[in-house]
């Protein structure tokens, strides 16, 4: 009877820390973010339209794109194309809740252009002429009292 009792409660022990485990899965999963045509965890940017044109995916700040180019995809637009001052769409699937800050210049300098709020996305056309193909850096920030897309 004492070894009954024994398997039960370490059975009791295993299941408690399974669905702990799940549990802390789920809490961790629903933290994710799922902006169009951007995998988990990155911020994307896009030389034009998500999805049809090139494309290169961040998964932490870049403080210059100046060495960074689009996807090499023959035939789709923008495709090899540098990065830096080519950003004309972006998207961000940000797992740990950091929006997507695109700054003018290198090293965060010259003025924020616009931010991208998690599980959201900024199509080609929407930003202003301004705003448009003028990214060099790229800084990941918690949530702020900045206006994103």
């Amino acid at each position: 009877m004492g070894m009954v009792t024994g398997l039960r409660k370490k059975a009791a022990v295993v299941a408690a820390t399974t669905a702990l485990l799940v549990g802390g899965g789920v809490v961790a999963a629903t933290s994710a973010s799922a902006g169009y045509m951007c995998g988990a965890g990155y911020h994307c940017a896009y030389w034009a339209q998500l999805g049809d044109s090139g494309s290169h995916d961040y998964y932490n700040s870049d403080a210059n794109f100046t060495n960074d180019y689009f996807n090499d995809n023959p035939g789709t637009r923008g495709s090899g194309e540098v990065v830096n001052d080519n950003v004309r769409a972006a998207s961000n699937s940000s797992t740990g809740g950091y929006e997507s800050h695109y700054y003018r210049d290198i090293n965060y300098g010259g003025g924020l252009l616009f931010c991208v709020n998690p599980g959201s996305q900024v199509f080609y056309g929407s930003l202003a002429s301004w705003q448009e193909a003028q990214a060099s850096s790229l800084l990941l920030r918690p949530s702020t009292t900045v206006h994103c897309f």
